[in-house]
C-alpha cells in the first residue's frame, strides 16, 4: 500500500522502513485517533490526525474516495482500533 510519508509529503509504501521523521510523526500521534484517506483521483493513502481531519472539513469541500479512521492508535505497533472495534494494522488496506 502506498502513502505519503506524513512529515515530508513523500509517496512510499509499507514494505520499506518508515524514516525518523514518520517514526515520530506517528509516535506523537500515540492515543488519538487517526485517519487514513485517500483523496479523490490519488492513489496514495494520507495519514491524518482528528485535528487534521476536522481542519480539512472546515475549509473547502473535501472529496474524498476513500475513509477509515483508527481510535487510540498506538504509534509503537502502528495499529488502532478500527470501525468494527478490532485493533488492526493501520497499514492493512481495508479491501485485502
Amino acid at each position: 500500500m502506498e502513502f505519503f510519508c506524513p512529515p515530508c509529503q513523500k509517496v512510499v509504501d509499507d514494505s520499506h522502513h518508515l524514516c525518523h521523521q514518520a517514526q515520530a510523526w506517528f509516535h506523537d500521534a500515540s492515543g488519538k485517533k487517526l485517519w487514513r484517506i485517500r483523496r479523490l483521483n490519488q492513489y496514495a493513502y494520507q495519514y491524518i490526525t482528528e485535528d487534521e481531519y476536522a481542519y480539512l472539513c472546515s475549509g473547502q469541500s473535501l472529496i474524498l474516495s476513500e475513509a477509515q479512521s483508527f481510535d487510540d492508535f498506538d504509534g509503537t505497533s502502528y495499529t488502532g482500533v478500527d470501525s468494527r472495534g478490532k485493533r488492526t494494522s493501520i497499514f492493512k488496506s481495508s479491501n485485502k
